[in-house]
Formats: C-alpha cells, sequence, structure tokens
C-alpha cells in the first residue's frame, strides 16, 4: 500500500499533538508494510484555489497555480491508495492549510453533471485515493469533533472512500507528565490503527475506543487548572509555550 500522509499543523518543534499522533499512526503503517511519505505542509507553498475552471476547461485536469501543489503533490496524492489527512481542529473542521490541500484537489473531476443515485455528481478523471481522517483538540469532549466528521462522512464517505475517522480529544494532555501511562496507551492503540488500516482497510472497535478514551475524569477541575493557566500567560505576556 501507498500512503500520503498530509499533515497541516502550523506547529513544530515537538508542539503539535497532531504531529505526535501522526508520527504513531505512520509507525503502525509502516510496521505492516506500507510505503509511508509524509509531508507537512507548514513546508510546502499550495496557494488558495481561485476558482478560475482552467482546470476544467483551457488545461483538463492540470491547476493554473505552478507551486508544489501542482508541481510535487498533486501527483503523489492521485499515485497514493491511501491518504491521512491530519489536521488540527480549527472553528470546529479542518484547518485552513488543510482546506486548501483539499480545495486544489479539484482537476480530477470534470465539470459536468452526472446523476447517481438521485444525486448529482461530478465525474472523475481518475480514480481518488481511499481517505482516513486525524485530528486534535484541546476540548475534552468528543463531540467537538461532530461537525468535522459531518463534513468528512459528506465528502468521503458518501463515495466509498472513508477508511477511518480517528480523532482525539484533550490532545493538549498528552504530553502532560501525570497523564502519562494513559497517553502512553492511546499512542500504542494509534500505532495498531495504523497497522489494522494498512493490512485490512479498518480500525477495529477495540482500537478505536483505546484511542478515544477518556482523559480527564473531572471536567471541572480541568476547567479551572486550564482557565489558571491562560490567565498567567495573559498577566505575563507570554504563549503556553513561553510559560
Amino acid at each position: 500500500m501507498k500512503v500520503l500522509a498530509v499533515n497541516s499543523s502550523p506547529r513544530g518543534d515537538g508542539q503539535s499533538k497532531t504531529e505526535l499522533m501522526l508520527n504513531h499512526l505512520v509507525k503502525g503503517m509502516r510496521e505492516a508494510g506500507a510505503e509511508v511519505e509524509v509531508v507537512e505542509l507548514r513546508k510546502r507553498k499550495v496557494n488558495n484555489c481561485i476558482g478560475c475552471f482552467t482546470c476544467w476547461t483551457k488545461t483538463p485536469g492540470v491547476c493554473i497555480h505552478k507551486d508544489d501543489m501542482t508541481n510535487e503533490l498533486y501527483p503523489k496524492w492521485l499515485g497514493s491508495d491511501l491518504v491521512v489527512y491530519a489536521t488540527p481542529l480549527y472553528h470546529f473542521t479542518v484547518n485552513a492549510t488543510m482546506k486548501a490541500f483539499i480545495e486544489r484537489t479539484l482537476p480530477i473531476l470534470q465539470p459536468f453533471f452526472e446523476e447517481v443515485n438521485g444525486r448529482i455528481f461530478h465525474p472523475r478523471r481518475h480514480e481518488p485515493p481511499k481517505a482516513v481522517f486525524l485530528s486534535v483538540a484541546g476540548f475534552p469532549e468528543k463531540e467537538v469533533f461532530d461537525q468535522l466528521s459531518s463534513w468528512v462522512n459528506f465528502i468521503f464517505g458518501r463515495t466509498g472512500l472513508l477508511v477511518a475517522e480517528i480523532y482525539r480529544p484533550s490532545a493538549e494532555t498528552m504530553t502532560v507528565p501525570v497523564f502519562k501511562d494513559k497517553a502512553q496507551d492511546i499512542l500504542n492503540a494509534t500505532t495498531r490503527a495504523g497497522r489494522e488500516i494498512a493490512e485490512s482497510l479498518k480500525v477495529s472497535p477495540e482500537t478505536m475506543e483505546r484511542i478515544t478514551q477518556v482523559i480527564i475524569e473531572d471536567k471541572e477541575a480541568f476547567a479551572k487548572v486550564v482557565n489558571l493557566m491562560w490567565k498567567t500567560c495573559i498577566e505575563e505576556g507570554v504563549t503556553p509555550e513561553e510559560n
């Protein structure tokens, strides 16, 4: 299996929990024999789609932009069996960097309308890769991913491309020493999920339950600690990384 793992987190230097989860997922995929390439979008130039439809008319299947997406990433995306879309949760869906990447895959479609099972679709020029979505959030409730999941299933699920959704709430606690045992179990389960996806294109319920297990039992106490941290940052004029 040829896998392209796309990370849209703007964070580096060990700060990204998206990257932390993705690294363990990729580790499992590689252990199962998958060929995985990781792309960090923060290091690439991907222009926004400008809605010109050049890729549908003047140069069918080829974007007008001459950037990393057209020259490298889109061909790699198109040539992959599976793509992992790894994004932090921003405004309850993907961040702008990931959205730009996804929008720039438009050249795979043709402009025409076709009706399939009572719904209108654009026909494809090529068969797109299967999809896995991975996201993290600071909120402790798993329901915080509901809007993202709804969008993911509308775009990828109804077309049969969606293999798995891996969502981790309370992600900022993953590197807090007091939660290290649970965090390690979550990361081990994420590695297992990678192996399962590479072997069978699915994640077992048992593995998913470990990945999404509750870290924060007392949400009220957790909120107090978090609020105290933010108040301290504001008073000292620093970011959490500098604190």
